[in-house]
């Protein structure tokens, strides 16, 4: 079997590996995605930057973008565990358009599962009881106390698993209802917003931090904007498969239009708002990376000097608040969020100023 050096020599034969671009790197790196893994990966960069003496920027790109992958594949090496049917399961996830971060999630649930299972009461996925799994839930709340959030994909996953894969139906209705661990996100001033904004230069990653922010998008629904979606005269923006799969509209600040209008010229419907400046292994472009903005936010913050630790989707938290603030309708709020159930919007009113809300002590 080739090594993954000797796979790129083949792949380009005619070429010194010195001369071997970025872009082409890139090529290989998709087209044999499945083959690699951190050990291979560290090879073939090193043979770049050790033995060749060469540096190639797609190194660090790559393996930002592909992170996922990467520990998924370690964490079954490491762990050389599985599960029954483990392949017809992420086929199915995979044919039904799960995220590659939510399938993973899954199936890393379902190993952890499997294992102690087999450990603690002498079964598996396929072959444990209601009681089993009962036993099995316990151990995660009372014992390892688990995150209501590990527990839920836990739930889930067992019960997808069980009645669409192995066909031994079960329903855990007892891990239904598991109350939430109290948690309140960071929430921006409007002044704070203000100094991030002013602290950025760059016009694409202004865009992009406005657009988190006044029109309260979720990150994947930034990155995955086209400009079609943008109506600069009805001052409206489609989101368009947003969380669930669903269709939304919400609101496009006046501030932001002028800048809008000139970071949007001469570009086609189609397109990207924010392009990635690597493009796909077919040439074509490719929205930026959740990370990149991830980045662009942590800068913005030292740069601005503000100490509060916050992430993008804080904006649209910051977004939320500030309108109720202002005093829209809480369920006018949740239409441009997108939230399936008004419970999910009422945390901003435990978020809110009631000093800015108009509200006033009764002394």
């Amino acid at each position: 079997m080739l090594s993954i050096i000797q796979t790129l020599q083949s792949t380009y034969p005619n070429k010194s590996p010195k001369y071997i671009s970025n872009v082409e790197i890139e090529n290989f790196l998709n087209q044999n995605k499945a083959k690699i893994d951190n050990d291979s990966f560290k090879e073939i960069k090193n043979y770049f930057l050790v033995t060749l003496k060469v540096s190639r920027s797609i190194f660090a790109k790559w393996e930002e973008e592909n992170k996922d992958l990467f520990q998924y594949k370690e964490m079954i090496q490491k762990s050389n565990r599985t599960f029954p049917l483990q392949k017809e399961f992420e086929d199915l996830l995979k044919i039904r358009k799960y995220s590659p971060r939510t399938i993973m999630s899954y199936i890393n649930s379902l190993l952890i599962t499997n294992e102690n299972l087999q450990k603690n009461w002498q079964t598996d996925l396929m072959n444990a009881t209601l009681e089993d799994f009962k036993e099995y839930f316990k151990y995660l709340t009372m014992e390892k106390k688990s995150s209501s959030s590990s527990i839920r994909i836990a739930r889930f996953s067992i019960e997808y698993y069980r009645n669409e894969i192995a066909l031994k139906p079960i329903r855990l209705d007892f891990a239904y209802g598991i109350r939430k661990e109290e948690h309140l996100p960071t929430i921006f001033t409007l002044s704070e917003i203000h100094k991030i904004l002013q602290s950025i230069t760059n016009l694409k990653h202004k865009m992009m931090i406005s657009l988190l922010y006044s029109s309260g998008l979720r990150l994947s629904e930034v990155i995955h904007l086209k400009v079609k979606d943008i109506d600069i005269q009805e001052k409206i923006i489609m989101v368009r498969e947003g969380k669930g799969k669903k269709n939304r509209m919400t609101i496009l600040s006046e501030k932001i239009i002028s800048d809008l209008s000139v970071f949007l010229e001469d570009r086609k419907p189609g397109d990207y708002v924010f392009v990635s400046n690597q493009k796909s292994s077919k040439g074509k472009d490719r929205p930026l990376t959740s990370r990149s903005v991830e980045h662009i936010l942590e800068i913005a913050l030292v740069k601005a000097k503000i100490s509060k630790k916050g992430t993008p989707h804080d904006l649209r938290h910051s977004f939320a608040t500030h309108l109720l603030e202002s005093g829209t309708d809480i369920h006018l709020i949740q239409k441009l969020l997108g939230h399936k159930n008004i419970s999910s919007t009422t945390i901003y009113t435990k978020l809110a100023n009631p000093k800015v809300s108009g509200v006033k002590s009764p002394l």
